[in-house]
């Protein structure tokens, strides 16, 4: 199973750069859209002390939905199919436990596994890692920066948003 299925945002993975003059972001921004391929949608400026800057950081709400659902389905299911797995494993071996009480075992493995899986859809729906680019954002816009978040759509397009950035030098910030 690709990782790629849970999500259902378009840009998974997002970048933010920092930049101390509005001209440097825009010589950045673009060369970001020449030489990768990124369109005006996936480039979001945040200016220095902005105080509304939260629709660019995340600006897919459906796709977070999405996501959320699509994370939850498939990844309980995955823990009931596991939590069914183990348990029948567990009575093929005859522990004692599990062969005394059946139904109750299984209720008990199948609803743990289950929830554990909920749980980790939840997890991947949070998206912890997007918190690295949001806070240095918000750092950078209370320091008076200008901010670039871009939202690339694939892994060449990451590559080749990093490269640029690297090439001029600019403070950058990286979700997985």
């Amino acid at each position: 199973m690709s990782w790629q299925a849970l999500f259902g945002e378009k840009s998974t993975t997002k970048l933010a750069a920092f930049f101390d003059s509005q001209d440097a972001l825009d010589r950045v921004s673009s060369q970001l859209r020449e030489t990768s391929g990124l369109q005006n949608p996936q480039l979001w400026v945040v200016r220095p002390h902005a105080a509304d800057y939260d629709k660019r950081l995340e600006p897919e709400t459906q796709g977070v939905a999405r996501t959320a659902i699509r994370a939850h389905l498939v990844l309980g299911a995955l823990g009931l199919v596991a939590g069914i797995l183990l348990w029948a494993a567990l009575y093929a071996m005859g522990i004692g436990a599990v062969v005394a009480s059946p139904y109750y075992s299984g209720a008990a493995i199948v609803a743990f596994s289950t929830v554990a899986g909920l749980l980790l859809g939840g997890l991947v729906t949070a998206r912890p890692d997007h918190q690295w680019v949001v806070q240095a954002v918000d750092s950078a816009t209370r320091e008076g920066r200008w901010s670039l978040v871009i939202h690339p759509r694939d892994e060449a397009q990451c590559k080749s948003a990093e490269a640029v950035l690297q090439a001029a030098n600019a403070e950058s910030v990286r979700s997985v």
